[in-house]
């Protein structure tokens, strides 16, 4: 159903909000919270007062679609078709890779998707010094940690990785440590 392409399974497209309110004006890129609140706030309030409030042309109305489908599958017909989809992990393309973006609109800086890359991921993720904005570097690996423990839905979306990546193990091979002997004591080198 072509109206219903924006829908994620049975769940409708989530409109960006903040507290439960809709958001006015999108992608300010300012958190929601101290002194960043206050110029958001002032910024709304200059854009209502210059929006006609009587004019219903950008009004809006219930976001569920309106029209029939014009075919149900039945039972027997859906069976076995993701049958096609399934082959073994050889056949993957490792070069299609997601990584997570953070919508600044929807994220409440609770600093969960932080702590988990920093405890279990590659520190990924970090925080501007000034206004608090969470940010992915190019150390994100897409394995979705962040994903699953932020606690608003459809805050951060996995979407294709840009640049190849570049798997980061730690110290390179070529760099381990050498020791010699003199004298009786022992001296460690390293690359």
């Amino acid at each position: 159903m072509s109206s219903l392409k924006a829908w994620d399974g049975q769940s409708p497209p989530v409109q960006k909000h903040q507290l439960g309110k809709s958001i006015l004006i999108q992608d300010l890129h300012l958190p929601n919270f101290g002194k960043f609140r206050e110029k958001r706030a002032q910024q709304e309030r200059e854009l209502l007062f210059k929006k006609d409030l009587l004019n219903d042309a950008n009004a809006e109305f219930a976001t569920r679609p309106d029209d029939c489908p014009s075919h149900v599958p039945t039972v027997n017909e859906v069976i076995g078709r993701s049958l096609a989809q399934i082959g073994s992990y050889g056949e993957l393309d490792n070069k299609q890779q997601k990584v997570a973006l953070i919508d600044d609109d929807l994220c409440i800086n609770c600093g969960k998707c932080y702590m988990t890359c920093n405890d279990s991921g590659y520190q990924a993720i970090t925080f501007d010094k000034v206004t608090h904005r969470a940010f992915v570097t190019d150390d994100c690996t897409g394995c979705t940690l962040c994903y699953s423990v932020c606690p608003i839905p459809e805050c951060i979306k996995m979407v294709e990785r840009k640049t190849p990546h570049e798997p980061n193990r730690g110290i390179p091979p070529c760099s381990e440590p050498t020791t010699t002997v003199t004298d009786g004591k022992v001296t460690v080198h390293t690359n």
